[in-house]
């Protein structure tokens, strides 16, 4: 038998270290930047909820974690290119059984929602320079649940941020 009573071993120095915060963070969490007028600066909600995904055609597929998808155009895509013509009009798909202005979704799994693929067209863009209107694709494999009517009246909200 032993009578010898063992301490215990002190922390090593290195797991202190590890308990510092940074400044500027409380927990794990970090505080969000300070405008030049003392205000803070938070994430845009598609910054905070959305994967942003850009495809070779310069479209942008925002998608958030429940499933929903935004699509829009990507900064890169030449219609938001400084100096580029004026979107003058959209117009949404509506001479086929896809009609996107005829959509009436209802209920919880959203009946009467238009399936499409991601190389069936949504809309198309026309600009001031003329020319054959910019096609804008699905992107992916979705059902439509609403479309922007506000485009339609007012074009220039597409190469808008709000």
């Amino acid at each position: 038998m032993c009578d010898v009573e063992s301490e215990p071993e002190p922390a090593p120095a290195a797991a202190a270290a590890d308990c510092e915060e940074a400044p500027g963070d409380v927990g794990t969490t970090r505080l969000p930047g300070l405008s030049p007028d003392g205000w803070p600066i938070y994430p845009s909600v598609t910054e905070r909820y959305f994967t942003t995904y850009v495809t070779s055609n310069h479209q942008a597929l925002h998608v958030h974690s429940n499933g929903i998808c935004l699509l829009g155009l990507a900064p890169s895509h030449p219609l938001l290119a400084p100096g580029a013509a004026r979107i003058t009009g959209v117009a949404f798909r509506d001479h086929d059984a896809k009609n996107l202005l005829a959509n009436e979704v209802r209920g919880k799994r959203k009946s009467g929602a238009v399936f499409v693929l991601p190389r069936d067209l949504v809309a198309s863009v026309t600009t001031e320079a003329g020319g054959d209107p910019l096609p804008l694709w699905a992107c992916a494999r979705a059902n439509v649940i609403e479309v922007n009517r506000r485009l339609i009246e007012e074009p220039e909200l597409l190469g808008s941020a709000g």
